[in-house]
């Protein structure tokens, strides 16, 4: 008990690059086969651990709360830590998903679906924070997968999969690789707002696609570790979003698609892409795939170039 110390003891663990954070947390199934292929069978046939499995160590990728409390009393307090981001905060009201509706947007004559709402918001609220954790997380393995089977496969099916992540979702980088996360619910018709007219995004958003340089370094710096988000990663990557200012009922809520690019290689492509859907120059991926101009043919194109 308690690797024979009197106490319970917290260890912390480093890896020399950050993408190992994807192997960190495999999921349970994962780990068995890992384990599996890598340790020495026994002549029992019987598992060579005792006390050690895939669904131990997923025990040991969320930090406890104990920990994180401790964590927040450091001064000056760790990003994360004040109320303002960190979590769900009950002084702040949350308007539920229920005060929006769909209907189309007025951002542009492409812009397809939006998002309203239907009572006002005052500034600072939660936007639909009650179904926040119920977000598709698409985890960098299964990405990868979805990918490989696509690219040596042209089948409707995967291809319509990967026109759904790729229209609705964005790419995080939380997990140490790719991933991707959908919003479950009707905000995932939220729009980007041009020109910085967003008005419900992260509280710390302040970019805009016309302004943004090719590369902005602050977009992706992070610190080594921080526990808080470590503590909260699935909410870390699919909610936080408030109102940035007084929102009317009927107003078209708008969000900051910069704050969405997980990696520096794609900084550019996006903040290319955003500028010229916001000057009329270009559309969206889900009004390129409904008018008959699906994605997955050009990046299939492209995967097939590069190997050659």
């Amino acid at each position: 008990k308690h690797s024979d110390f009197d106490e319970s003891w917290t260890y912390l663990v480093a890896m020399k690059d950050y993408t190992s954070r994807s192997l960190w947390y495999s999921n349970a199934a994962q780990i068995e086969v890992a384990i599996q292929k890598r340790i020495k069978h026994t002549h029992s046939g019987k598992s060579a651990l005792r006390f050690f499995d895939g669904a131990t160590m997923m025990t040991y990728q969320t930090p406890h709360k104990a920990q994180e409390v401790v964590y927040c009393r450091n001064k000056p307090m760790p990003a994360g830590c004040d109320e303002a981001t960190h979590g769900f905060s009950k002084s702040r009201p949350n308007v539920p998903i229920s005060s929006f509706e769909v209907k189309t947007s007025q951002v542009g004559d492409h812009a397809g679906r939006g998002v309203f709402a239907m009572v006002d918001i005052p500034k600072g609220a939660h936007i639909g924070a009650e179904q926040s954790a119920n977000s598709i997380n698409v985890a960098p393995t299964t990405y990868d997968i979805i990918q490989t089977l696509a690219e040596e496969h042209d089948l409707a099916d995967l291809d319509a999969v990967l026109e759904y992540l790729w229209g609705y979702g964005f790419d995080s980088n939380l997990y140490g690789e790719t991933s991707v996360v959908v919003d479950s619910t009707i905000l995932t018709f939220v729009n980007h707002g041009c020109n910085g007219t967003y008005n419900a995004a992260d509280a710390g958003s302040t970019g805009t696609e016309m302004t943004a340089d090719e590369f902005d370094a602050e977009y992706f710096w992070h610190d080594p570790y921080n526990l808080v988000v470590a503590r909260h990663l699935p909410y870390s990557q699919s909610s936080g979003d408030v109102a940035l200012r007084d929102i009317k009922a009927g107003e078209e809520i708008l969000n900051n698609y910069l704050d969405f690019t997980s990696s520096e290689k794609h900084w550019k492509a996006d903040v290319l892409d955003l500028r010229n859907q916001c000057l009329g120059k270009g559309v969206g991926s889900i009004t390129d795939y409904e008018s008959g101009k699906p994605r997955t043919e050009a990046w299939r194109k492209d995967e097939g170039e590069k190997q050659d």
